[in-house]
């Protein structure tokens, strides 16, 4: 019967053992898995980062470009205006000078 009980008290220990070292194994691949994602995430973190990076270059480069050619369409637009207007100014001058002269 002492036999019985310590063969039980031997497989009881035994199986706290494989208990602690299956305890011990799950704590290591938990860690491992952690870190493994924690540093997957920082990378797609960087990745991410860097395509806004050029995605927002992008953006401005176009915005730069439509700013340059909406610029260079006024001014076409302006030159036959401004010399309208320069026009309609020369035929005003002879009146100008003489109600300059008259005051």
């Amino acid at each position: 019967m002492e036999e019985l009980l310590e063969r039980m008290l031997a497989v009881d220990q035994q199986g706290e053992a494989l208990v602690k070292e299956a305890e011990a194994q799950a704590l290591k691949i938990r860690e491992e898995s952690t870190r493994s994602l924690t540093e997957k995430g920082a990378a797609e973190s960087r990745a991410l980062a860097e395509e806004c990076r050029i995605l927002q270059e992008q953006i401005l480069d176009n915005a730069r470009q439509q700013r340059k050619e909406a610029l260079e369409k006024a001014t076409r637009q302006l030159a036959p205006k401004g010399e309208a207007f320069s026009h309609d100014l020369e035929a005003y001058r002879p009146r100008l000078l003489k109600e300059l002269l008259a005051l």
